[in-house]
């Protein structure tokens, strides 16, 4: 649909994307897949996916150190890393500053904005994701993927 001129995306286009993130195999092709496109990008599919994990987690009602130890794993994974840059995911500073200062505070919607943040920057590239796999053999596409890493990393030491 074509609203101003800007493309809207269908509701059965964000449930098909979110189906896809939570799915281990289409994940990890997608993940190949933005990781070309940015450095940053491979790693936003994987906060997402740790944050659904943590949400679960919350909503098992586990005990509280279990919760605070997966918010403190996430934190230092991608938010503030020891491995430079601190901010591994593509997300302002102010977001990331907002989860530090409220990283003890349990409950299932520390990591939401961050979250939805990254969620609607990664479902820029499904629609050229689902065109490029279209044309695959599921099993080929990592393959394909592995072979246009190679041709991007020969270009960058050539």
């Amino acid at each position: 649909q074509h609203v101003d001129s800007k493309w809207v995306s269908s509701s059965s286009e964000i449930i098909a994307f979110r189906k896809a993130l939570l799915n281990p195999v289409t994940a990890n092709q997608f993940q190949c897949f933005v990781s070309l496109k940015g450095d940053l990008l491979g790693n936003g599919v994987l906060f997402w996916q740790e944050v659904q994990k943590y949400k679960d987690l919350c909503h098992s009602h586990c005990d509280d150190a279990t919760v605070q130890r997966k918010i403190t794993a996430i934190i230092d994974c991608f938010i503030n890393s020891a491995v430079p840059p601190a901010l591994q995911i593509d997300i302002p500073a102010e977001q990331a500053k907002k989860i530090l200062e409220h990283r003890k505070e349990l409950g299932p919607y520390i990591f939401r904005e961050a979250q939805m943040t990254i969620f609607a920057l990664l479902f820029k590239f499904w629609p050229k994701f689902c065109k490029f796999r279209s044309n695959l053999a599921s099993d080929k596409i990592l393959l394909a993927l592995e072979r246009k890493k190679g041709k991007k990393m020969r270009k960058k030491e050539g």
